[in-house]
């Protein structure tokens, strides 16, 4: 990396500012860029097995899209071809609740249709029974008693006139009262008849006809309830293939997000250049930048931790601040105050930009120094600096 010398005004700038004295202080700090740089950072959402194998050195020139490390991908590509083969088979599995859920439906539907018809069936048969048949059985037991009292009535009549007949005969013959023995006779069976035929149709109406209404009305209640427990069943078997399928296709869904995330760490670990520009390992984390930690990590065989930043990539016409850490001996500069940025063999002019008293995590103080020279001067982005802070009562 190229660094121009100071213009002459700065030179004589930083000279104005005189030789740090015994009782100032010397805060280490480091050149940086400010926020609106854009970092490379490692935030993977489905796997965090990535090593790197190489990174480009601090400083280096990078173009839009090129690959500033390289990284071990050999776990997270089986972690892929194991989501791939794995979602092929939950797909199968879709497909095949899908289609028993179609047959289920089918099945079902059949079912219904066979219950329901049987039902229709059994209500058209009661209502023809009470609408019709049941008037007939009756008539027709009526008719059967009253076969056999015209039977009878005829036995009777034919008996009558006969015994006149033959009373008015001066002679009775032997053949007279055979014939009259069997009429007799004839009529007593006529009258049995007529005992049994009005027994028969009491019993028919009392219970063959009563007990038939009976057992239609019985029929079409348990037709009535299998409907509803083919209903119910048809129910319970749909639902239950639902939930398989759902249960499926949730897990289908879940396994091609996990394979859409794996995907997505494995173009994010190609660690490409947001832009143009020199590459500085480290970012800005909650404000503050953070690059030692990360420095550690960036080397063969180093493993990444979860939204680390790894690099930033610094425009060549970015501004450029400084970030020091004030000694704990040291009070708490005002911002506004004038100090000196010493640069490898050259010293600036700067101005605190950002100070506060209260520490950080870490329990060091932070201050944010503007350089008062153009950032084309200094381009150095991630050298250490030192900054001289004036003691007040001196």
């Amino acid at each position: 990396m190229n660094c121009t010398s100071l213009t002459m005004a700065g030179l004589l700038a930083a000279l104005s500012l005189g030789i740090p004295s015994l009782a100032d202080s010397i805060a280490p700090g480091i050149l940086l860029p400010k926020k609106n740089t854009k970092s490379i950072s490692f935030s993977p959402k489905g796997t965090s097995d990535i090593f790197l194998l190489g990174i480009m050195p601090q400083g280096s020139s990078v173009k839009k899209g090129e690959s500033v490390a390289q990284a071990d991908f050999r776990i997270l590509d089986n972690s892929i071809e194991d989501y791939e083969r794995a979602i092929k088979s939950k797909n199968l599995e879709v497909l095949k609740l899908r289609y028993a859920l179609d047959q289920q439906k089918e099945r079902s539907a059949l079912a219904l249709q066979k219950y329901q018809t049987a039902l229709t069936r059994t209500e058209e048969d009661q209502k023809d029974f009470l609408e019709k048949r049941k008037a007939r059985m009756l008539a027709e037991e009526e008719e059967r008693v009253n076969k056999a009292l015209r039977h009878m009535s005829y036995k009777q009549e034919e008996l009558n006139q006969l015994t006149k007949m033959y009373k008015d005969d001066q002679v009775a013959e032997e053949t007279e009262e055979i014939i009259l023995k069997r009429l007799k006779n004839e009529l007593g069976e006529s009258e049995f008849a007529v005992q049994g035929a009005k027994l028969v149709a009491e019993l028919a109406k009392l219970r063959n006809i009563h007990r038939l209404g009976e057992d239609y009305a019985t029929a079409v209640k348990e037709k009535q309830m299998d409907l509803e427990q083919a209903r119910k069943q048809a129910d319970f078997d749909l639902e239950q293939k639902k939930i398989a399928l759902t249960e499926a296709e949730v897990s289908l869904r879940r396994l091609q997000n996990k394979y859409n995330e794996l995907k997505a760490d494995r173009e994010m670990a190609s660690f490409k250049a947001p832009e143009n520009g020199i590459l500085l390992y480290g970012g800005y984390v909650a404000d503050k930048w953070v690059a030692i930690p990360v420095a550690e990590k960036l080397k063969p065989g180093g493993k990444l931790g979860a939204f680390d930043k790894i690099a930033t990539i610094v425009p060549p016409n970015s501004e450029l601040i400084v970030q020091a850490t004030l000694p704990d001996s040291t009070a708490t500069p005002k911002v506004g105050e004038t100090v000196v940025i010493k640069i490898t063999n050259m010293q600036i002019p700067g101005v605190i930009t950002e100070a506060s008293p209260i520490p950080g995590a870490d329990g060091k103080r932070r201050i944010i120094i503007t350089p008062k020279v153009p950032a084309s001067q200094i381009f150095a982005p991630g050298l250490p600096v030192q900054v001289t802070i004036k003691d007040q009562q001196a």
